[in-house]
């Protein structure tokens, strides 16, 4: 019954020993973080998820872009999903660190028997306490104390009790010596942690740029659909006032059939429009967690204040870009240390190959067989040191290991190489779309004035009876295309922006609300060395499409 309460009370004690192993991993995080804090990887609770509650907001949700961007810290599954992955690693350090400590084992067993032969009824009991502690020189000292009790129930009733300590000390003095073989396990995994770390903040700067993109292409879609009903409005108009004009003989007839047939054209504008502005929402919605069922009103202000801002600048020029990049993108970093990591295992490999010379030093001492226990008489054990020896004949296995260690080495040269190329060649494709977009803004904001003025002029002629209703009509479409192409051009060039500085790792992200300083006045940490956010400033008032 003891050792039966024994188990459940360690059984019950499983919650406690986990805060434990949480409370290790947020610290090797934190040390993580200290030491690369280019890497700010923020909190880390994977326990904090908790669903959307449609229920809480009345299934209704006022959003601007900076508060999308706060949902998508909290409820994005993929944000979720990149904690997981890094608390993962810091868990997989925390098995790795958790080899070098004081390693205690223990079993204990019992045994009811019957001998019918004799007769006797025996009850066995064994158990084993055991520590075991490995050091960086690649000794592994191995210590236990066993203890055996036989009791006989039935018979003579005899009782016999033992117990045996034991104690062995292996240091290998060739292959396997030396801290860079035998820590390799935990170095690797150190590094593996930072790699992780690094690939979460390159995805939350990510996810601040998919968000930011899915908002602009809904406030655009709303934009469009805002244009159509006026369009639609201005039409409808039109055609009102070709029908009077018609009846009094000023236009003919099939005029104002180009007037309804622009109107219906108009209608079913109207209704591609509303339906690609609920598309973008509910793409919106996807991407930040939220249940498609939440009524969302995006704030409008945001697209008003993108495009009363000046369009911003890229902060260095094209060359001192790509050498920002290349020295700071923290996913080059990572490839770089690769490499690192690869010539450590050819090392590793090309030490197996070596011969086996392992020096052991053991004690070994037991206490008298008796009814009772007696102490353990050390001073009549056995003691040994010795060698252990394997000669180097056949190392197929680890000759190739050892080949394959430095094909992957080789490998991981041109991957630098490789990456780097990447890193230009996606760096000047986005700053040559950052330029084409300047340019088609500042068309598109040309040709915008110019409708306006082909609106104003051409209902003067029609007023006139100088031009007839199909001019009026086209120069409206024209306006129409104008304003949607000025707003694409705007959140295009404000977007390929933002990626301009993700590849340069120059945009700063809050790692608790994704929120950038970027996305409101188009500036960035020109150092790279921050990842933070600065105070928020005071929101404006929502327009709520």
């Amino acid at each position: 019954m003891g050792l039966v309460g024994l188990l459940a009370f360690t059984g019950c004690n499983t919650s406690k020993r986990l805060r434990r192993v949480d409370a290790r991993a947020q610290a090797f995080l934190a040390a993580t973080e200290k030491a690369h804090p280019e890497a700010n990887g923020g909190t880390v609770d994977i326990d904090a998820y908790t669903p959307y509650d449609i229920t809480s907001q009345d299934g209704k949700l006022h959003l601007d872009l900076r508060g999308a961007l706060a949902l998508g810290a909290r409820y994005s599954r993929e944000y979720q999903t990149a904690k997981e992955t890094l608390y993962q690693s810091a868990l997989a350090l925390v098995s790795a660190a958790h080899d070098w400590d004081w390693l205690p084992a223990n079993s204990l067993n019992a045994m009811l028997g019957r001998d019918f032969e004799v007769p006797e009824t025996p009850l066995q009991g064994n158990g084993t306490l055991s520590l075991s502690k490995r050091f960086v020189s690649g000794a592994r000292l191995t210590g236990s104390l066993a203890f055996h009790s036989l009791r006989y129930l039935s018979g003579d009733r005899d009782v016999s009790l033992t117990t045996l300590a034991n104690l062995t000390l292996t240091q290998p003095l060739l292959a396997g010596a030396g801290a860079a073989v035998a820590r390799e396990p935990l170095t690797q995994a150190e590094r593996n942690l930072v790699y992780a770390l690094r690939s979460f903040v390159r995805l939350r700067k990510r996810l601040l740029i998919d968000i930011a993109d899915r908002y602009y292409a809904a406030l655009s879609a709303y934009d469009s659909l805002t244009i159509a009903r006026q369009n639609y409005k201005n039409l409808r108009a039109s055609r009102e006032r070709s029908e009077a004009m018609a009846e009094s003989g000023r236009i003919p007839l099939f005029q104002v059939d180009q007037a309804r047939q622009r109107e219906l054209n108009a209608e079913s504008a109207v209704i591609l429009r509303q339906e690609q502005f609920q598309q973008r929402k509910d793409d919106l919605k996807t991407l930040l967690g939220l249940p498609l069922d939440v009524h969302v009103q995006l704030d409008n202000g945001d697209l008003s204040r993108l495009a009363s801002a000046s369009l911003p600048k890229p902060p260095l020029d094209f060359d001192a870009a790509c050498r920002q990049a290349i020295d700071h993108r923290l996913d080059f970093a990572t490839v770089r240390d690769r490499l690192a990591d690869a010539q450590r295992q050819t090392h590793i490999a090309a030490d197996a190959v070596r011969a086996k010379l392992d020096l052991v030093v053991s004690g070994s001492a037991t206490s008298p067989t008796d009814d009772h226990l007696r102490s353990i008489e050390f001073d009549k054990g056995n003691y040994q040191i010795g060698l252990n020896a394997e000669l180097p004949f056949d190392r197929t296995d680890e000759l190739i290991a050892l080949r394959n260690a430095q094909i992957t080495e080789n490998r991981r040269r041109r991957e630098i190489e490789k990456q780097h190329d990447a890193i230009v060649a996606d760096l000047r494709a986005t700053w040559r779309r950052l330029q084409s977009a300047k340019q088609n803004y500042r068309i598109q904001t040309v040709s915008v004035n110019l409708a306006k003025k082909r609106v104003e002029s051409t209902e003067l002629l029609f007023q006139a009876g100088r031009v007839d209703i199909r001019e009026l009509l086209d120069s409206q479409e024209s306006l129409i295309l104008a304003q949607n192409a000025l707003t694409l051009a705007m959140v295009e060039h404000r977007m390929n922006w933002l990626r301009l500085m993700y590849q340069m790792e120059l945009l700063p992200a809050d790692p608790e609300t994704l929120w950038s300083p970027a996305m409101e006045n188009g500036l960035a940490n020109q150092t790279g060395a921050g990842n933070g956010a600065p105070p928020p400033p005071a929101k404006p008032a929502r327009r709520t499409p």
